[in-house]
C-alpha cells in the first residue's frame, strides 16, 4: 500500500477526488444547518453520521492531493452557511435530501471506481460506495418506519415468457401505445419522484436567494420540474398506475438565506446533473418511442437550463475551475 502512494494520480482519480471534495464540502454546509433544526433524535443521528462521513472524506482527499503536489479545492465553508438563519426546510425534507444524496453518491462512486488504478485510491472509493449504500439503507428503513418512503407502485405483470414479434412494440407516438414495461414504469416513477424533490429545493432556494438573478433561476427550475412532473403523471395515469405524491411541501415561510447564493447555485447545478442522469438512464432502457422522445426532450431542457446557471456562476465569480489538462505547446514563453 505504501508503494502505491509513489504512483502519481491518473486523470480519472484526480477528477473523482476533486468532484467528491466539492460535493462533500457543499453537503457539510447543508447538514450542519439541518442539524440546527432537527427535533427527532433518530433523524439527528442519521444527519450526524452523514456529516461525519463527509468530513472524513475531505480529510482523506486532502491527503491524496497534498501527496501528489496538487492544489486543495476551495469548495465551500463557513462563509457559505448561516446556521443561525430560521428553519427553511421541514424535517421530512432532510430525509428525502439524504436519500437522494446517498443514491446518486453510489452512482458516482461506482463509476469512478471502474477507472481507478491506484490501490489506495480504489480502496477509498470502494469505502465511499459502501458508506453511501449503508446510509441509503439507514435512511430508507427510517422513512419506511415513519411512513415517509414513497415506494414504486405495486402492479400486476405478465407471468409467462414471450418474444416480441411486431415493430409496433416500439411505437407509442401514433395510436394507443402498448402497456409500459416494468422498467419503463420504473423510469417514469423515478423521474416524477426526483421532480418532487427538485421542486422543493428550487422553491426553497428561490424564496431566500439574495440576488434577483438567482431567484429567477431557481423559480425557473421549479417551473421546469413542475411541467416534467405533470407529463410523467399523465403517463402513469394513462396506465392506471399511482402517481407519487407527498403531503409535505418541504418549505417554511422563512425568507432569511441559510446558504450563500454561490452554494445554492452549485447545489442547483448538481441537481441538474442528477436529473440528466435520470433521463439518460431512462433513454438507455426504454423501448417505446414516445417515452424516448419525452426523456430526450426533458434531458435537453435541463441541459439548456443548466447552461444558464453556469453563466450565472461564471459572471459572479462563483465557479471554481475543475482540474484542467495542460497544453504543453502553450507553456513556452519564447
Amino acid at each position: 500500500m505504501d508503494g502505491s502512494l509513489k504512483i502519481p494520480l491518473i486523470v480519472s482519480e484526480i477528477s473523482g477526488l476533486y468532484n467528491t471534495y466539492m460535493n462533500d464540502s457543499a453537503a457539510i454546509c447543508m447538514l450542519k444547518y439541518f442539524l440546527k433544526y432537527t427535533d427527532d433524535e433518530e433523524t439527528r443521528t442519521i444527519l450526524y453520521d452523514a456529516l461525519s462521513l463527509s468530513e472524513r472524506h475531505l480529510e482523506d482527499i486532502k491527503l491524496f492531493l497534498e501527496q501528489d503536489g496538487l492544489a486543495i479545492p476551495d469548495g465551500f465553508g463557513e462563509d457559505d452557511v448561516n446556521e443561525s438563519a430560521p428553519r427553511l426546510f421541514t424535517e421530512p425534507f432532510y430525509l428525502f435530501y439524504l436519500g437522494t444524496l446517498a443514491g446518486f453518491g453510489m452512482d458516482g462512486y461506482s463509476l469512478i471506481t471502474r477507472y481507478t488504478a491506484r490501490p489506495d485510491v480504489m480502496d477509498f472509493f470502494i469505502k465511499c460506495l459502501h458508506e453511501a449504500s449503508e446510509l441509503l439503507k439507514k435512511v430508507t428503513m427510517f422513512r419506511l418506519s415513519k411512513g415517509l418512503y414513497l415506494k414504486a407502485p405495486r402492479v400486476e405483470v405478465s407471468n409467462k415468457i414471450t418474444y416480441i414479434e411486431k415493430d409496433s412494440f416500439l411505437s407509442g407516438i401514433f395510436g394507443k401505445p402498448r402497456p409500459l414495461l416494468a422498467r419503463e414504469a420504473t423510469n417514469v416513477f423515478a423521474g416524477s419522484l426526483f421532480d418532487l424533490i427538485w421542486r422543493g429545493i428550487s422553491t426553497g432556494f428561490g424564496q431566500v436567494a439574495k440576488s434577483k438573478e438567482v431567484r429567477d433561476f431557481m423559480f425557473k427550475g421549479r417551473d421546469i420540474t413542475s411541467a416534467h412532473f405533470e407529463e410523467f403523471s399523465r403517463i402513469l395515469n394513462d396506465e392506471d398506475i399511482p402517481v407519487p405524491s407527498i403531503s409535505d411541501s418541504f418549505i417554511t415561510s422563512s425568507t432569511v438565506p441559510p446558504f450563500s447564493d454561490k452554494l445554492m447555485m452549485f447545489q442547483a447545478l448538481s441537481i441538474c446533473a442528477m436529473a440528466v442522469g435520470v433521463d439518460g438512464a431512462a433513454i438507455a432502457s426504454s423501448m417505446r418511442l414516445d417515452l424516448l422522445t419525452t426523456h430526450s426532450k426533458f434531458g435537453a431542457e435541463i441541459i439548456k437550463y443548466s447552461a444558464l446557471g453556469t453563466d450565472i456562476m461564471i459572471k459572479n465569480g462563483w465557479l471554481e475551475q475543475p482540474p484542467q489538462i495542460i497544453r504543453h505547446d502553450q507553456l513556452s514563453t519564447v
